[in-house]
């Protein structure tokens, strides 16, 4: 005896109760204490790998220390790509694991890059600095503040921003607060050449005077019979004055004072390396990212009540915090939007069944939806799920198929009390018949979603929870259907009995209508089937015209706008050119504020932006909108703008999008000569600047810069008793300046430097006038005969000994003279080989992927020499990579149908009828994305994929229905005709929820796409599982009527 779920619920309807009220109000109380969020946590599975080597070019960067890190990183498993960059003084290595690596892997993963740095590290030349791991990009700053702080010194600015900073830390489900654009300070003591002349002071002196000034000493404890007392000796530096008030060694005698040479003063750091403005006014950033698991809402408001709070009691006036970029503030806006879209679709729903089916129809199905929505609330929270766009969005998706199982159901019971059979019957009976192939149908529209689930990479990743939450509130509708809906049917649905005819049950124009269509499509199935296949094939043409995309852009009203310049460029020109781009766009009426960073990014405050190298030629501008509609009806104007008045700039204006690539098109040439790749790169890019279908064409192969070669004469050095160091440390203090000590002003160490000076204190400018002088005395002079000799004789004393030692000498002539040299100042390299990339945008109106075909094409005219290739990162690797990890795992999925369904058929025939329908969704979509012009993107992919699911789920329902009237002995062909008639109701109006219940999801930015997908592919597909099902079962079963 089969056992019925049914059955079972009416002998315990207390219980069943119970567990209803449990979903429901766990649901509501989970959907509140939830964690919110905008978009699912992500972990980004990069590194970065920085080792600072001063003093060294780009060249010498990638031979001593780029090329030894990247052979020991290259060993280590599970590493996708190493991109580097050797520049002047610095390598950036870019490490990228493979995305079929598990989240809780990755760390043991960054624990090896760790140990293989390190090793490597000893083996690196002695100039170099221990190499930087860092590896924490998937926190995500969601809260971006700027505080301006006007009237303030840099120093109190610095205060009051870490005096917020620690606040902010303090609270609950705060991670981690981050500076940004922190105005560094620096003392220079600025060395007055001709004073030090009249005077009879060398730099020498003045080195020896501040060594060591700030030095720890050790003075011992002085103990007493009642204490232990510590001794300290006093005089470190520790102010501005104290420095110039510094007796020079070699001069105590005179009392010449280090500010009788020099000037020293407390100033900016030059150049600033990370700058903040907020409306043109110097800023420092703030931004504050959440635990893993916290409520970014919840923090939010913390934070919020926090600053107020600091604004009322600590703050003084004059210093103002304004939000940059609020992720709580998004994310109850998106949230808000989707609740309300899921209300609307939940509204849309059951007012399509109150007219369908009946009033109480209706409400006992809207009540189970309902339950069904909340109850996969509960189930998600108890198992770490999250609210966001995502998750919401696929209640969305599953709106319709939600109340599938329960119309399924109470159509089957209505049938059955017309039919005049015992109400405790036509309450169980259905259940028992359909449990089974509803429970397949079940698992099939989930299984439909399993390649999704089981994708590893960025994208399907992000859009995972699509899985999980059909998943749970499928099985659970099922679940519902049959212990739930049964028993709300038995108290509030009153069937009235009626003849037992069918032709009387199902008589109506609509029912006569498909009767007759099915007829004539039986009797006509060859005729039926080319028609579909020529359908076919027009929309195979027609998906030509389909627009396609990878990730769709987000609809935020903020933009960032990213600036590069040639290296070597002037961090004050990088300036004057966002300062002037700013002013032009605040004349604009619908642009509300403007946050300008020069040398880099502030930090990933969104997930779906891209983050630079940084650069003191890079800065980016974050402009907020009046609304996200006025940002797209102006971003062309505006980057129309940027580009003809700032040509020799890379300038874009960027939408966050989740293909985080910081360019769509990227064309890589690898080879071993850089001059070979450096000649492709050229005849790439002047193709492409032919070419309209791109614009904004660019590369990372800078241009050579212009570099001061001093040329040493290493015997002319060695004779003044210089070596190559004490040259290149005398060219710092007229360039940068030499850092000598420390100065400690309370907490914030700050660095002095030595700088030489012309009369007028400004910059040396004539390169060879610079003064050079030993770091160290020139002690080989005490033991030469003929200084001995004059020592002795009285010819030379003690003054004009130590003069001797610590004497100048000009640069002339300890160098053959200044020429000036070109070198690349960065060397692009891609696993460990030479690489070069011409990157571009599409012109708009055109499509990345038909944008690139077309440089493609255009490209082969490069004939590429033996041991060079041309390949393509960008959106391309981006989107060929999700889409092959996205399909790998289809197969799976296709095998695991195949095996349900003949689970449930026993026979391997039905099966292959439902799979010969699934291709003709394809009419629909193509017809549907042509007609709303959505884009076919990865997410319209992910619909498609769900669509399946949904075509076989009906096929089962109708498949099952043809198998019973078979089995109740009815003739093929009538049965045939039949099932369709009496599966119409079923199907269609799982069909009409599932579509209109999507409307509220078509104009959203991120699920539109999908929603077009389905809606139109399920309209079709209800019609196809409806009339070709039965065509397709006459011919794989020929139709054998019984002669009478």
């Amino acid at each position: 005896m089969k056992f019925n779920l049914s059955k079972w619920a009416f002998a315990n309807k207390n219980l069943v109760q119970f567990l209803v009220a449990v979903l429901v109000a766990g649901g509501i109380f989970s959907a509140w204490a939830m964690s919110k969020l905008e978009d699912p946590e992500i972990k980004v599975k990069l590194s970065v790998v920085a080792t600072v080597y001063p003093g060294a070019s780009a060249h010498q960067v990638e031979l001593e220390v780029t090329d030894p890190l990247e052979k020991a990183i290259s060993s280590i498993s599970n590493v996708n790509s190493v991109e580097s960059a050797s520049m002047n003084d610095l390598s950036v290595i870019n490490v990228e694991l493979q995305s079929t690596v598990k989240d809780e892997d990755v760390e043991q993963c960054w624990d090896m890059l760790r140990r293989k740095v390190s090793d490597c590290a000893a083996t690196l030349p002695p100039g170099a600095q221990t190499p930087m791991v860092q590896e924490d990009f998937s926190n995500v700053y969601g809260l971006f503040y700027a505080m301006t702080a006007e009237g303030f010194t840099p120093r109190e600015t610095e205060d009051y921003a870490q005096l917020i900073r620690r606040s902010i830390l303090d609270l609950d489900g705060v991670d981690k607060v981050q500076l940004y654009g922190v105005p560094a300070e620096a003392i220079n003591i600025s060395l007055n050449r001709d004073r030090m002349a009249n005077l009879g002071v060398k730099p020498l002196e003045v080195i020896t005077t501040l060594n060591n000034q700030n030095d720890v000493t050790y003075a011992g404890y002085f103990d007493t019979p009642e204490q232990r007392i510590r001794v300290n000796v006093s005089d470190r530096l520790n102010s501005v004055e104290a420095i110039g008030d510094m007796l020079l060694a070699g001069h105590e005698d005179d009392r010449l004072r280090i500010r009788d040479i020099a000037d020293v003063e407390r100033t900016l750091a030059s150049p600033q390396r990370n700058i903040l403005l907020r409306d043109s006014i110097s800023s420092i950033g703030i931004l504050v990212s959440g635990r893993h698991g916290s409520d970014i809402v919840k923090v939010g408001k913390e934070v919020d009540r926090l600053l107020e709070h600091l604004k009322e009691e600590r703050l003084p006036a004059g210093i103002e915090v304004h939000s940059v970029f609020n992720q709580p503030e998004r994310v109850t806006d998106a949230l808000s939007t989707f609740f309300v879209n899921l209300v609307e679709s939940v509204a849309i729903v059951v007012l399509i069944l109150m007219l369908a089916m009946g009033l109480r129809s209706g409400v006992m199905i809207g009540i189970s939806l309902v339950t069904i929505v909340l109850g996969s609330f509960l189930f998600l929270f108890n198992f770490g799920g999250t609210m966001q766009r995502v998750s919401l969005g696929a209640f969305i998706l599953a709106m319709g198929m939600l109340v599938d199982n329960a119309i399924v159901i109470i159509d089957g019971i209505l049938v059955d009390l017309k039919r005049g059979k015992p109400r405790r019957e036509a309450l169980t009976g259905i259940c028992g018949r359909t449990a089974m192939p509803l429970l397949g149908a079940t698992l099939i529209a989930i299984l439909a979603f399993l390649p999704i689930f089981l994708s590893p990479d960025t994208a399907g990743i992000y859009v995972r929870d699509l899985f999980i939450v059909l998943a749970v509130s499928l099985l659970l509708s099922w679940a519902l259907a049959l212990v739930h809906v049964p028993l709300m049917a038995d108290r509030y649905l009153k069937g009235k009995t009626a003849s037992s005819e069918e032709k009387e049950l199902y008589n109506g124009k609509v029912y006569r209508w498909l009767r007759s269509l099915v007829t004539s499509a039986i009797r006509h199935k060859y005729v039926t089937v080319g028609i579909m296949a020529a359908l076919l094939v027009l929309s195979a043409v027609g998906f030509g015209f389909v627009k396609r995309g990878f990730f769709p852009d987000m609809a935020y009203d903020q933009l960032y706008m990213e600036y590069k310049l040639p290296d070597g460029t002037s961090p004050e020109k990088v300036r004057k050119d966002l300062a002037g781009i700013e002013g032009y766009f605040k004349t604009l009426p619908y642009v509300r504020n403007i946050t300008t960073s020069i040398g880099g990014a502030p930090g990933r405050y969104n997930l779906v932006r891209s983050i630079p190298t940084p650069n003191l030629a890079y800065g980016e501008l974050i402009i907020d909108f009046t609304s996200a509609d006025e940002l797209s009806d102006h971003i062309e104007e505006m980057q129309e703008y940027v580009s003809t008045h700032y040509p020799e700039a890379y300038a874009k204006l960027k939408r966050y999008n989740l293909m985080f690539k910081k360019y769509p098109i990227e064309a890589q040439f690898t080879g071993p000569d850089p001059a070979v790749l450096e000649a492709l790169a050229d005849s790439a890019q002047r193709i492409m600047e032919r070419m309209p279908q791109v614009r904004l064409i660019t590369r990372d192969l800078e241009p050579r810069v212009p570099v001061l070669e001093v040329e040493y004469n290493q015997a002319a050095a060695r004779m003044s008793g210089l070596s190559r160091k004490d040259v290149s440390l005398s060219m710092l203090t007229a360039t940068g300046g030499v850092p000598v000590a420390t100065l400690n002003d309370g907490t914030h160490p700050t660095p002095i430097y030595l700088k030489q000076t012309d009369a007028d204190h400004g910059a040396i400018e004539d390169i060879e006038n610079i003064s050079v002088f030993s770091t160290l005395p020139d002690v080989s002079a005490l033991v030469d005969d003929e200084v001995v000799t004059s020592m002795a004789t009285g010819v030379i004393d003690k003054d004009m000994l130590i003069d001797r030692l610590m004497s100048t000498t000009p640069l002339t002539q300890v160098a053959d003279g200044v020429t000036v040299e070109w070198e690349n100042p960065v060397i692009p390299r891609y696993n460990s080989q030479r690489s070069v990339r011409v990157q571009a945008s599409p012109a708009p109106g055109i499509e990345t992927e038909k944008a690139r075909k077309a440089v493609e094409e255009a490209l082969t005219s490069i004939e590429l020499p033996v041991g060079y290739a041309l390949s393509w990162q960008g959106e391309k690797a981006a989107s060929d990579q999700s889409m092959r990890y996205l399909f790998q795992n289809f197969p799976l999925a296709v095998i695991l149908m195949i095996a349900l369904l003949i689970m449930l058929f026993k026979d391997y025939r039905k099966p292959l009828i439902i799979f010969c329908t699934i291709p003709m969704v394809v009419v629909g979509i193509v017809i549907t994305m042509i007609i709303t012009g959505k884009t076919f993107d990865f997410v319209a992919i992910v619909g498609t994929l769900g669509l399946i699911g949904m075509v076989i789920k009906n096929g089962i329902v109708l498949m099952d229905e043809i198998s019973r009237l078979l089995g109740e002995g009815m003739e093929q062909s009538k049965a045939l005709i039949q099932s369709s008639v009496n599966r119409l109701r079923a199907v269609s109006l799982a069909a009409l929820t599932t579509i209109l219940g999507m409307l509220p999801l078509l104009s959203d930015s991120m699920f539109g796409s999908m929603a077009a997908a389905i809606m139109g592919g399920l309209l079709f597909g209800t019609v196809i599982t409806l009339v070709f099902i039965p065509v397709l079962y006459s011919l794989f079963f020929p139709i054998r009527n019984k002669k009478k």
